[in-house]
């Protein structure tokens, strides 16, 4: 099962972890995985490229974990905010189509980052 994690403070996104594999086809065939990891790995790509923002990135087989800098302008954060919302949306929508391969919690901080 993918799980994936959107850390939050207060109603701001501060970043999110993806982990696991679906298990709905053979791996090179699962398009629960596909999906999941197109989606996160396109919303970090868009951080990056179209705001300037290089957040904290840890990616391997399996795992993608971001988290947005702290020093971001204010157009930068509601600019991000609006990115990693359609990442939530798209997740919500693949859990609602595939419920048995994907779990989506969100993860309440305050300040500071996952651990």
């Amino acid at each position: 099962m993918i799980r994936a994690k959107i850390v939050k403070s207060g109603k701001k996104i501060e970043g999110f972890q993806i982990s696991g594999h679906a298990g709905y086809a053979p791996s090179g065939q699962d398009i629960v995985c596909a999906a999941a990891s197109f989606l996160s790995i396109t919303v970090v790509n868009s951080l990056e490229q179209q705001l300037g923002v290089e957040g904290s990135v840890q990616s391997e087989d399996g795992y993608l974990s971001y988290q947005l800098p702290e020093s971001l302008t204010r157009e930068q954060q509601q600019m991000a905010q609006i990115i990693l919302r359609t990442l939530v949306t798209g997740l919500q929508d693949l859990q609602e189509t595939y419920p048995k391969y994907i779990s989506i919690q969100n993860v309440r901080i305050k300040g500071g980052a996952l651990k």
